[in-house]
């Protein structure tokens, strides 16, 4: 009897030491020494694992230890130093470790009195993405949108696109249509006009080196008229001249002959003037004929222009020095 009395109290006694070695152990586990507990709450967990780090500016303080599900929100609890201060108006936010993936939670100590026991509200908890607060702050957006204007619009869209209405939008395409068609053609005409321009340049580059000979034949032919011109006018001088000379003598010839003098004077004035004014026309049409064919030559970028023409040299005369 004695040692079965005493089997019993040694069991006893054993399994008395192993509940409070395992009580003890327990209490190590969910309390570690030199750790507290921390409880926040959340209506999105989907970014927290138990193990995930739990920092406070930058600093790893702890870890998540677990997460259970209550009615209308997620309870979050984590072991963090026990010399780390935690505010009564602390935040939590749940940040992204990579750009890769992982997640960390952050605590910002806010506040003046210790935390203690208590835990933080879900409103004071900032998830990285949550699914249920974007489609709250959709509605949010349109909550105050008047519907009557927009219903009415739709409305009289659709009431527009009734009826004949319908053939109107039909013939608006069938025009977009027709523009884009003569576009085409007009494309295509474009085309031909260039392929003629550069038949055209090429047909000029092909007698360049005759056009540059025209121009100074041509210079020549203008400065040889200039030239002639300047003659005539200082022969005229001197035929004037020489008429005051011998007036003298002529008046006694003059009186006699007044009428056959004044006919043949007139019809010699009238064939000088004649002279003269087309002389002028004549030098001014080469000039312009010059320039254009310059012009021509200079939208072709190999064209040099002649070092010297004919109307670049002064050629002094009686009368006209240079």
């Amino acid at each position: 009897m004695k040692t079965r009395d005493s089997q019993r109290i040694w069991g006893a006694i054993a399994l008395v030491v192993l509940t409070i070695a395992g009580v003890g152990a327990a209490m190590l586990y969910t309390h570690p020494p030199g750790h507290r507990r921390v409880v926040f709450y959340t209506d999105d967990a989907a970014s927290i694992r138990a193990g995930d780090t739990v920092r406070v500016a930058g600093i790893v303080v702890g870890t998540v230890k677990s997460l259970s599900l209550e009615a209308k929100q997620v309870r979050v609890e984590a072991n963090i130093e026990r010399g780390v201060f935690i505010g009564d108006q602390s935040q939590v936010q749940v940040r992204m470790l990579t750009v890769v993936g992982g997640y960390y939670v952050t605590i910002l100590p806010i506040g003046k009195t210790p935390l203690g026991a208590r835990a933080i509200p879900k409103e004071r908890v900032t998830m990285p993405y949550s699914l249920i607060q974007t489609l709250a702050d959709t509605t949010k957006i349109t909550e105050h949108v008047n519907q009557q204007p927009i219903k009415e619009s739709i409305d009289q869209l659709q009431h527009g696109l009734n009826g004949s209405n319908v053939e109107s939008v039909t013939t608006v395409l069938n025009a977009g249509n027709s523009i884009a068609d003569t576009l085409e053609r007009q494309r295509g005409e474009l085309s031909k006009i260039l392929s003629l321009s550069d038949e055209y340049i090429d047909r000029l580059a092909s007698y360049r080196d005759r056009l540059q000979e025209y121009i100074r034949k041509i210079a020549i032919l203008e400065e040889s008229l200039i030239l002639y011109g300047k003659s005539f006018g200082d022969s005229l001088t001197g035929v004037g001249t020489l008429l005051e000379d011998l007036k003298w003598g002529v008046v006694d010839l003059y009186y006699p002959h007044r009428d056959d003098f004044l006919e043949k004077a007139r019809a010699i004035l009238g064939d000088l003037r004649t002279i003269q004014s087309r002389n002028g026309a004549l030098v001014r049409l080469l000039g312009r004929i010059h320039d254009r064919m310059e012009r021509a030559l200079d939208r072709q970028n190999n064209f040099t222009r002649p070092e010297l023409l004919a109307t670049d040299v002064c050629v002094p005369v009686h009368g006209s020095p240079c």
